[in-house]
């Protein structure tokens, strides 16, 4: 499956470090957690980097193999921080793994391997700060209510 290149791709990672989100300034990330169906269409529509140590590629070629995702392997570790241009990070959880220090392991065994299970998780980055986002929600509520007392209104 080869996904477009747009400019505005989705990052795939299975990490989620405080340096990919300096490039983001001010602004809300949303989290929520995401099905492979979802997953594919939004790689078809917006494209695909994939960020992975070197060691973590049978992790990601187990997640194709999986999942179908058709996620491209990267040669090196590619660097990223979520921007204007590049919202979306999908955060590829593991589970069943053995871990040192909360980190996944260099390299695990095909039976370890299939003992573990995946889920997605995306984060979704708005320029807009959550408190301006609130401040907008109440105004808009307001504008309503006083729409629906107007039109609602009895003469007597």
């Amino acid at each position: 499956m080869s996904y477009p290149v747009t400019g505005q791709e989705v990052y795939v990672s299975l990490n989620l470090s405080n340096t990919m989100l300096t490039g983001i300034g001010k602004g809300t990330i949303t989290r929520e957690t995401v099905s492979v169906d979802y997953l594919k269409k939004l790689f078809a529509e917006h494209g695909v980097i994939v960020s992975a140590k070197p060691e973590q590629i049978p992790i990601i070629k187990r997640v194709n193999d999986m999942y179908d995702l058709g996620l491209e392997i990267p040669e090196k570790l590619q660097i990223f921080q979520l921007s204007e241009q590049h919202r979306r990070l999908v955060v590829i959880n593991v589970q069943g793994l053995q871990r040192k220090n909360g980190s996944l392991l260099p390299s695990y065994t095909e039976e370890e391997l299939d003992e573990a299970s995946f889920t997605f998780v995306k984060y979704y980055v708005q320029s807009k700060h959550y408190d301006e986002l609130t401040a907008e929600n109440e105004k808009l509520r307001y504008e309503l209510e006083q729409e629906i007392s107007w039109r609602t209104r009895t003469d007597s």
